[in-house]
């Protein structure tokens, strides 16, 4: 891949995951051009190496689209997810270091200690956290093969997340797997981290879910009225 196409590439990765376009939309390549700023030929060679990776759909005479996932479609991603990051729990307890099994106890502290923030500050907050615990367990397990496969599945997460809203119960009941996680990976325990890891993806898959398409539910509602009133 050239230079233009791969500094193409990481730009509109960085927008998808930014969320900077809804889930189906069309992406111009000239507008993607102008914004990247190289040509057209660049922007194709990156979209279609997306579309490899699940970020966008390309059909045929129509152009490439952010991917717009069902709900069947949402359900296997995350039993991809719950298969390997319990995999990748169940090496981490067997591989660990104790500094790396006292960094996962100090994350979920932290998260504990972090439950009285509020609103969008709480929820930044317990992104930011999440994601260096699951690195962390990734980094542990040793295994740089599977913590690329695992980066790749959250996030194509991530795309598919604009419409998510974390509750208090949310975000308690997410501390509670972490916490359990991370004493059975300092016990050595490896098949009861996986179980739990397991447990821990799937129970997200239901919020990510229903909060998603609910969320197309709700834009579907708004252009329906929008075309009403037109």
């Amino acid at each position: 891949m050239s230079t233009a196409s791969e500094r193409a590439y990481l730009k509109i990765r960085e927008l998808l995951l930014e969320g900077r376009f809804s889930a189906g939309e069309r992406l111009s390549e000239e507008e993607l051009a102008d914004t990247c700023g190289v040509s057209r030929t660049p922007v194709r060679e990156a979209l279609r190496r997306l579309a490899l990776e699940s970020f966008v759909v390309i059909h045929p005479n129509r152009g490439a689209f952010v991917v717009d996932w069902g709900r069947d479609d949402i359900a296997d991603l995350f039993e991809l997810r719950a298969m390997l990051e319990g995999f990748a729990a169940y090496k981490a307890a067997l591989r660990r270091s104790q500094a790396q099994a006292n960094q996962l106890i100090e994350f979920t502290e932290e998260m504990h200690r972090d439950a009285t923030l509020k609103g969008r500050r709480r929820i930044d907050r317990f992104l930011e956290l999440n994601r260096q615990f699951h690195d962390l367990i990734c980094e542990a397990a040793g295994n740089a093969r599977l913590k690329e496969f695992i980066a790749r599945l959250v996030e194509q997460a991530i795309v598919v997340r604009t419409a998510i809203q974390y509750s208090t119960n949310d975000l308690r009941r997410s501390d509670d797997f972490h916490r359990d996680i991370a004493r059975a990976i300092e016990a050595q325990n490896g098949p009861l981290a996986e179980q739990l890891m397991r447990a821990h993806i799937l129970a997200a898959s239901d919020l990510y879910r229903d909060s998603y398409l609910d969320g197309h539910a709700a834009s579907a509602r708004v252009e329906k009225a929008a075309r009403r009133a037109g």
